[in-house]
């Protein structure tokens, strides 16, 4: 159903020592395909997010992510930065409470100078949604995130990271990048969400991650024998 290929030009090196993996957005499928991949340990602010391109990640960042929960309590779940905050918790006072201690974990790895980061973001509408088929989308949303990783280096001159760029096109990575780009391919695209592959290629990003850190992957009942190509 799927097959991948990895593009690191510049040889970036995924680190067997201490690190934190980070889903990026710019919805859950990121940290649901860490999840299934056993390297999602702690909850982080852009876990249930959705349209947390990068260029709203950038913002909530520059901003120390003041007001990152909206008025939720009023029925408000998109907030300043435009992000969505999905499956928001029905309790709203846990849920708010909740996202303090995504935020406060978030800025302890960031600030933890002996782990790598590993930043994971995977493009999953292209599979469902024609306008994420758009070449010039496609070209905007990886330049955002070329500016995003600016951003990052330089707020964080010393840490060492890595961005796991899941998407159906090969992108040309910069020389001063630590990009990785990891193309997928599938024979079958659709103009809806419904009835598409979703499930299967979330889980299938899951498995490209178990393979690039190593880890044991978390089946929650698929059959790995019948799923994959590779």
């Amino acid at each position: 159903m799927f097959n991948y290929k990895i593009i690191n030009t510049n040889s970036v090196i995924i680190s067997d020592a201490s690190y934190s993996v980070i889903p990026f957005g710019h919805r859950c499928t990121s940290a649901i395909a860490s999840r299934f991949a056993n390297v999602r340990n702690v909850a982080l602010p852009f876990d249930w997010t959705k349209y947390s391109f990068p260029r709203n990640i950038k913002k909530t960042l520059e901003n120390n992510f003041v007001h990152f929960v909206p008025h939720v309590e009023l029925g408000e779940f998109v907030n300043k930065y435009d992000i969505e905050l999905a499956h928001f918790n029905p309790d709203v006072v846990e849920g708010i409470n909740s996202y303090i201690r995504r935020v406060c974990a978030f800025a302890q790895i960031m600030d933890d100078h002996t782990q790598s980061k590993y930043f994971v973001y995977i493009n999953e509408d292209f599979l469902y949604d024609p306008t994420y088929r758009n070449s010039q989308f496609i070209e905007n949303m990886f330049n955002e995130m070329i500016e995003l990783e600016a951003y990052l280096k330089q707020r964080y001159p010393a840490m060492n990271y890595g961005i796991l760029y899941f998407d159906f096109i090969e992108h040309q990575i910069p020389k001063d990048s630590r990009i990785i780009n990891i193309v997928l391919d599938t024979p079958q695209l659709y103009d809806t969400y419904v009835g598409s592959t979703d499930e299967l290629l979330r889980f299938y990003s899951g498995w490209v991650l178990s393979k690039i850190f190593n880890t044991k992957l978390n089946p929650s009942g698929y059959d790995c024998n019948t799923l994959f190509n590779n």
